[in-house]
């Protein structure tokens, strides 16, 4: 049976316009909006900018399996010509990205901002202008408590980022400054101008430029009842377009292709990679390839981005990076080359990610297999026929290995090769167990691939 390309493990790239210099992701859209319109009081447009055409030939460039573009987030600027508002960009991003990506036969979905957006045309039905998570739709006449809720949330983003910070050993200092001292305002009740809107808005975006896929910002409860009007709306009109939620994976959802959520880290990513790998639904993760979503400076440790892309995958997941634009459209230069050196890497293995489907063993160890070093995670797959044994390098280590394999588990092994070197590896037998020496020399400092041939049980 031939896989769709977003039923495959793969990797994608998102393109980002929200990074801006002196704009975290949480803002003031009280000041952010002032900021964008001239003395007469019309939208200013003054970017992020796209340089589409470079950025599609970018994704061809690095071999990515599907890439996505944020044709609006939630400041609800529209990247492309809408006719339901004035908040929009001059020229029409989104049919420069989907002409280009068609050109190329890259899969392409829009991103879209569903449950927030503040866009000034919603100033008088916007519960809290002064963070970003303001649930415009939310079904509950006490005002004051949706005004609450939405604080609490924006305090729960700040206690995730912290808790990312710290496990990359680059912890935020006590006075972080998350958003301006909050008060609230009278606003009126009224989520159905904004749902009215939603639905034309999307229908417009799919109608006009005809995406593979929409990645719908985020998943939410009943009460939120965007994420319920984009569900309703694609399974009844446009059942052939891919959708997926942010923040989906774990939650009971009625309509939707696949599952994602966020990964930004290592450890992060190994919880929950082996988590959904046993799971019988399609997921994916995703994280900044640079710092975190409005951080756009270079990570610590660059590889930490191969490492979660690569063990992701190797669970049967995808993976797409975020990928932010500065104002004048330029790509930030560091995730870029980056991410040129991870598609050098990947297009060699590409293949061993793509076609194979994950061993449906339970926990984070592949049964009847032991490592002598604890900074190496141990991932299997099913790859033509044979096991593939990923070994994920938390650290970038280079030492000698030492595995051992349990003849109760694996008793018909024919050989072991190195992937994608295709070299063969010697190993021996000793009593009830098969022991593979492994030199430092062949240690990948990402994911060290082996090809278990002939193997009959496990």
């Amino acid at each position: 049976m031939n896989k769709e390309w977003w039923e495959k493990p793969g990797i994608g790239i998102m393109y980002q316009i929200e990074a801006r210099p002196g704009w975290i992701w949480n803002r003031n859209y009280d000041k952010f909006n002032a900021s964008m319109r001239d003395n007469n009081g019309n939208f200013r447009f003054n970017g992020p900018f796209c340089k589409m055409k470079e950025w599609v030939e970018f994704s061809k460039k690095i071999g990515i399996d599907y890439h996505i573009f944020e044709a609006k987030w939630h400041d609800g600027i529209c990247y492309w010509d809408t006719e339901l508002t004035d908040w929009k960009t001059p020229e029409d991003y989104c049919k420069v990205f989907a002409e280009e990506s068609k050109k190329y036969n890259i899969p392409f979905m829009f991103y879209y901002s569903s449950i927030f957006d503040h866009n000034p045309m919603f100033d008088d039905i916007q519960p809290l202008r002064a963070i970003t998570p303001s649930y415009i739709a939310m079904h509950h006449e006490d005002k004051e408590f949706i005004q609450t809720y939405s604080k609490n949330v924006a305090d729960g983003a700040l206690h995730l980022y912290r808790e990312s910070k710290k496990r990359r050993g680059n912890p935020l200092p006590d006075d972080y400054q998350y958003y301006d001292d909050l008060e609230f305002h009278d606003y009126e009740y009224n989520p159905a101008k904004y749902e009215e809107y939603l639905k034309a808005s999307v229908k417009e975006l799919i109608d006009r430029y005809e995406p593979d896929g929409v990645w719908m910002d985020w998943f939410w409860t009943p009460e939120e009842t965007s994420t319920y009007i984009v569900m309703d709306l694609l399974e009844s009109e446009y059942p052939n377009v891919i959708l997926t939620f942010n923040q989906s994976i774990d939650k009971k959802v009625k309509y939707a292709h696949y599952l994602s959520s966020e990964a930004h880290d290592v450890p992060l990513a190994w919880k929950m990679a082996n988590k959904y790998r046993v799971k019988d639904f399609l997921w994916e993760l995703c994280g900044s390839a640079a710092d975190y979503w409005d951080d756009p400076a270079s990570r610590a440790d660059p590889d930490e981005i191969f490492r979660i892309a690569a063990l992701v995958m190797a669970c049967g997941g995808k993976y797409f990076f975020g990928l932010a634009s500065q104002m004048d459209g330029e790509l930030f230069p560091e995730p870029v080359e980056n991410l040129e050196l991870f598609g050098q890497w990947y297009k060699s293995r590409k293949n061993l990610f793509r076609d194979a489907n994950p061993m449906k063993y339970k926990g984070r160890k592949v049964p009847g297999i032991n490592i002598n070093e604890k900074e190496f995670g141990i991932i299997g797959s099913i790859h033509e026929g044979d096991s593939l044994i990923h070994l994920i390098n938390f650290t970038g280590k280079k030492i000698d290995l030492a595995l051992e394999f349990s003849l109760d588990k694996w008793e018909n092994i024919d050989k072991i090769m190195l992937e994608p070197m295709k070299t063969e590896l010697e190993y021996k037998k000793d009593g009830n167990r098969i022991i593979i020496l492994i030199s430092e020399k062949i240690i990948d400092s990402v994911d060290t691939i082996l090809r278990i041939c002939n193997l009959s049980k496990i």
